[in-house]
């Protein structure tokens, strides 16, 4: 229900998860025992009397272990939330990427920030790019920040090729009408988060502070962008001259000839660059790639969130096995006495945790995809206002089943070598 409110509020985004993974993690015992019933005839194919006894086991100490269970199950669902979440951006990304880089080569002056081109890029240095002779078509783009108050937006002025009209993915308006009105100046588009943020769609306005003073311009088209989370307003460069008085170029993208090799055009341009100016040419696969792996690098912290939430796990069931070994002594010593071996002791605790994990992954799975829809659909869009296409990978289900099994296992080895290592007599001795 939390989740239905309309609000952008962050708070109550996070309250709603928490409710959700809290809600989930309470319904952890009654999904281990459904599993474990499911899974028990094969266990008991497969271990004989062994198999048995492992799976009653998890039936009865499951009191002592469900708070365990639980945390691994959320430890793993968090890490099949947050993969299937940064694989679905990533996707939506790649995506938009192939459909906005639509020149074969980019230029612009060194800045701050490698994903926002700054600055103004000299009149003869544009001249002398867009009239080589390799060169057949051109865009330009003037960009900058625009602050009214507190809202502040990127503002771009645009001036198309024929083929970087293709740059665009609407969500409201159609493409060919929208193009065209901007074209003329007769309207700007904006970005989906300054729509969402700021409530605004087809045929509304908005305000712009020009040099003349405050303009509203109508709002023609709402196009999908992850370059800023804070919105963009677009316009056609004719519109902009109209009520800017700035001639500049804040970068260039340039349309090759057929046939011709962008990195050897690329050279050429950088090689007629006086030595005094510094400017940035890069094709559009390298744009591309760079683009990317600015992303890859911004989510590579996350592996160890991930890793160290497995972590806290792993203690969590490592130490309820051995405290389950503590309240379970009189029975194990009980065993050995009547002929278990150590080794078959050893087994049947391994089996045990085995199917702890086996019941853990493959709850977590639903779980984090819950989770993933919820980040993806509730939390990123109140955060940033982007729309994202939500993809499952098949490797990431595998990994969280693989990953809470092999976690379960490596904590029930320790408490299964010291319970084959307890002497029967010392277990079952009277206080």
């Amino acid at each position: 229900a939390v989740l239905l409110i309309p609000t952008q509020s962050l708070s109550v985004s996070f309250t709603a998860l928490f409710l959700v993974i809290t809600g989930l993690a309470l319904l952890t015992p009654a999904g281990t025992l459904m599993i474990t019933r499911a899974v028990g005839p094969v266990f008991r194919m497969l271990g004989g009397t062994l198999g048995v006894m492992a799976f009653r086991g998890v039936g009865t100490s499951l009191s002592r272990t469900a708070p365990a269970v639980a945390a691994l199950v959320v430890a793993v669902s968090v890490t099949v939330g947050l993969g299937v979440m940064i694989q679905s951006f990533r996707s939506t990304l790649s995506q938009w990427l192939d459909g906005t880089l639509q020149a074969d080569i980019y230029v612009s002056l060194p800045g701050p920030s490698a994903s926002r081109a700054t600055g103004t890029l000299w009149p003869d240095l544009v001249e002398d790019f867009v009239s080589h002779p390799e060169v057949a078509g051109h865009s330009t783009y003037r960009g900058f920040d625009l602050i009214r108050g507190e809202d502040a937006f990127r503002l771009v002025a645009l001036e198309l090729d024929p083929r970087g009209e293709r740059s665009f993915d609407f969500i409201e308006g159609r493409a060919e009408d929208v193009m065209a009105g901007f074209r003329i100046g007769s309207g700007v588009i904006v970005s989906e988060p300054y729509a969402y943020r700021r409530g605004v769609g087809v045929g509304d306005m908005v305000e712009l502070t020009a040099t003349s003073g405050v303009v509203e311009v109508p709002v023609l088209g709402v196009f999908y962008d992850y370059g800023s989370e804070q919105g963009a307003v677009m316009m056609g460069r004719a519109l902009y001259d109209r009520y800017f008085d700035d001639p500049g170029i804040t970068s260039l993208g340039l349309f090759l000839a057929d046939g011709a090799d962008s990195d050897a055009v690329v050279e050429d341009l950088l090689a007629g660059v006086d030595d005094g100016r510094a400017v940035i040419a890069r094709t559009n696969d390298n744009l591309r790639s760079a683009s990317l792996e600015v992303f890859d690098r911004t989510f590579r912290v996350t592996a160890v969130l991930r890793l160290l939430a497995f972590i806290v796990a792993f203690v969590g069931v490592l130490s309820a096995l051995a405290a389950l070994q503590l309240e379970r002594a009189r029975e194990l010593g009980l065993l050995r006495a009547i002929g278990l071996t150590p080794g078959q002791l050893g087994r049947l605790v391994v089996t045990q945790t085995t199917m702890i994990g086996l019941a853990a992954g493959v709850l977590a799975v639903p779980m984090g995809l819950i989770l993933s829809v919820v980040m993806i659909y509730v939390v990123n869009k109140r955060s940033f206002g982007w729309t994202l296409n939500m993809e499952i990978g098949p490797e990431v289900l595998g990994q969280a089943v693989a990953l809470a099994v092999i976690g379960a296992l490596l904590a029930g080895l320790y408490p299964a070598w010291r319970m084959s290592k307890t002497s029967p007599a010392l277990a079952l001795r009277g206080e």
